[in-house]
């Protein structure tokens, strides 16, 4: 029913929900999980052993700001003892829960606060995707998910839509039916009957006026539970029938704990049933999957000409929709702004090692030519521009050359580069939508001294004398502002800017054996031209000199820096309402903004290629730097859909320490999904 999604409710928590128990405290706040991604209905949950009250507060410190409290005190047998048997909280009552319909929040990041008796005990942000409105009742679909991977095999996986939560859930073969919602004052909204559940889901309605609810889980056979629903939670929709809003109840729960196939639950006011559903349950043989993630793009939906893009999200034991993508169906035209990454320098590898550019292995803008749609025509590189043809079905026109250059800085190139994009999509029809990335930064990092301190820079004040001279952070804000100034005043163009690569993963590869005339390991390379010459800043000397500890500390922290920056400030300019003008202010000694921002233009910002572990085989051999034609084709698959971090694409995990997240030595193969440029 539509309104179990228009307005929040508190729901309650049920115990052995099989989360995994990380941090044996006194208090955990589970969902959301920081950096996560939430749509449809969801929920907010955890447990505190000791509390008089918990509330849930959304985007704390803003003008949107709002507190709801949860319900608590509801069973949560997992929090009585640790696994070893040692004492927890001595009881199980200290679950808490807040169903809430992610889509009153709008698109975009957001933050809850979780708060025992007024005290944050947890914090997360996310971010929320809607599908146009908050509620759509004019969709159906079923989508099949290939290859998702549960105890060493690949599964196929059936999405089905379920109007109910406005979320996907997974499919089984065969559907139930059978059971009632019941009508006014006493009504069971979820699960519906003969939907399909998974993962962790939701139990939920309202009664006008009772003592207690109870859920009955497959009542009269011989696996029957009863469990006590929260009740008299707020439901504002509810007061033209019961005369109050103190009417919701609600019960979270893990569905994986019945086992796959067909059950029923029972919905009971002090006893008498009002509301039963009978349902399909599909499972994955246990109760809790952990370490596995999956990214899938579902085309056509909710609308023709629009895809999702869907994750799946551990701690929900679920997929759940990550972005919205109105682009990538329509685009006629690409280009690339950037550097040597870009324009794709010893990309061949051995028998190619011409030390130029050699872009027809690019990973944004090259298309094999004669190639069939859907594949990398032969060169190993799927590119983002063969990715859209697939998409489409049809041929888009790609610039070739792209506007990147080798050697190009953010201080001294891009707003040029921004220009020369600017004046290529001017050629092509007004209406049709362009599409240009964005991937800088490297050499603000590389092209530094080879030495730290210096008695001056060859660019004044723009760089730092104290830092290898490199680009101020002042000075890459200014000219990334500028060259962004230039773009978003083209109309219908997707601005899809990456995260630099963390280049001190080079020094992970210094036994690598370089295919150049000069052989030897990428070390000795490395060693050769560090001594100046021909190359007075060698092979990103300021780095690989020696690689150590200072040095990758240095370098990391200046790159996190502009990575910073580029995610800051592209979200700023996302923001930017069609037809307003972006922030006038000095930055760096000069003057920016006043930008009008075009009808159809947009950013996006994506994190992937700065979290990404690359591996040895991705470095190009020729000159122990530059991405190999397959780190080309891995940047073209992480930064168009996303990717998921596991065993096959590992990611590198924050430890707090710089040199140890400088080299990636701690990974994260949990299932954390990255989003694209897309």
């Amino acid at each position: 029913m539509k309104i179990s999604v228009t307005l929040a409710l508190f729901v309650t928590l049920i115990g052995s929900l099989s989360f995994p128990q990380s941090l044996w405290a006194q208090s955990v706040f589970e969902n959301p999980q920081p950096g996560s991604f939430q749509s449809g209905v969801g929920v907010i949950s955890g447990w505190v052993c000791d509390a008089q009250r918990i509330d849930i507060v959304f985007n704390p410190g803003t003008a949107t700001e709002e507190t709801w409290r949860a319900g608590y005190k509801t069973t949560r047998e997992d929090t009585e003892y640790t696994p070893e048997g040692e004492v927890l909280c001595g009881d199980t009552d200290n679950g808490f829960g807040l169903l809430f319909n992610w889509n009153r929040l709008g698109d975009g990041q957001h933050t809850v606060s979780a708060q025992a008796d007024g005290v944050e005990f947890g914090r997360a942000t996310f971010t929320v995707t809607i599908l146009g409105k908050d509620f759509r009742d004019d969709v159906s679909g079923e989508f099949v998910v290939k290859d998702f991977p549960v105890d060493g095999r690949n599964v196929d996986v059936t999405l089905g839509w379920q109007q109910s939560l406005q979320n996907f859930v997974i499919q089984g073969d065969m559907r139930s039916s059978g059971g009632t919602s019941g009508t006014p004052p006493r009504i069971l909204e979820n699960p519906q009957p003969g939907s399909f559940q998974s993962g962790v889901g939701v139990i939920s309605g309202w009664v006008c006026d009772a003592q207690r609810i109870d859920i009955v889980f497959n009542p009269g056979t011989a696996t029957e539970e009863t469990w006590r629903a929260g009740y008299r939670t707020t439901r504002e929709d509810t007061q033209p029938f019961c005369n109050d809003i103190d009417n919701g109840f609600g019960l979270l729960f893990n569905w994986n704990r019945l086992g796959d196939g067909q059950h029923t639950v029972s919905a009971r006011a002090d006893g008498v049933e009002f509301g039963s559903a009978t349902f399909t349950v599909t499972t994955f043989g246990k109760e809790f999957l952990e370490d596995v993630g999956k990214h899938a793009r579902l085309e056509d939906f909710p609308d023709t000409g629009t895809d999702l893009i869907v994750a799946w999200q551990q701690s929900l034991q679920n997929f759940t929709i990550a972005r919205l993508d109105s682009f990538a169906p329509r685009i006629a035209s690409i280009d690339a702004i950037g550097d040597s990454i870009s324009k794709a320098v010893n990309a061949g590898g051995a028998g190619e090692c011409t030390n130029i550019d050699q872009e027809r292995f690019n990973w944004a803008t090259s298309i094999t030519p004669g190639s069939a749609f859907c594949d990398d025509g032969g060169d190993g590189v799927y590119s983002q521009a063969e990715r859209i043809e697939c998409r489409q079905g049809a041929m888009i026109v790609n610039a070739d050359p792209n506007s990147a250059e080798s050697g190009a800085e953010m201080l001294k190139d891009f707003f040029a580069q921004a220009q020369e994009s600017a004046a290529l999509f001017g050629t092509q029809p007004p209406a049709a939508p362009r599409y240009v990335t964005v991937e800088m930064g490297h050499n603000d990092i590389c092209s530094g001294t080879i030495e730290r301190i210096q008695a001056e820079c060859d660019r004044g004040d723009d760089q730092d004398p104290m830092n290898h001279c490199r680009t101020t952070e002042a000075a890459f804000e200014r000219e990334f502002r500028k060259g962004l100034d230039v773009l978003i005043a083209v109309p219908e163009l997707k601005i899809g800017i990456a995260a630099p690569v963390r280049v001190t993963q080079l020094c992970n590869h210094k036994a690598k054996t370089n295919c150049s005339l000069l052989g030897g390991s990428c070390e000795s390379l490395w060693e050769r031209f560090a001594g100046g010459g021909v190359r007075p800043t060698g092979i990103c000397g300021s780095i690989t000199k020696d690689c150590s500890d200072e040095r990758l500390q240095d370098a990391y922290e200046t790159a996190k820096a502009y990575r910073d920056i580029m995610a800051r400030v592209s979200a700023e300019y996302a923001a930017l309402p069609a037809g307003e003008s972006s922030p006038v202010a000095t930055v760096g000694g000069e003057p920016v903004g006043g930008a009008v921002k075009a009808a159809g233009t947009s950013l996006s910002f994506s994190n992937a290629s700065w979290v990404y572990k690359f591996t040895s085989e991705q470095v190009s051999c020729c000159d122990c730097f530059h991405p190999s034609f397959i780190g080309q084709d891995a940047a073209a698959r992480i930064l168009f859909d996303g990717f998921t971090c596991g065993p096959t694409d590992v990611c590198c995990a924050d430890t707090g320490d710089p040199v140890s997240v400088a080299l990636c030595t701690a990974e994260d193969t949990g299932g954390t999904f990255h989003p694209g440029l897309f």
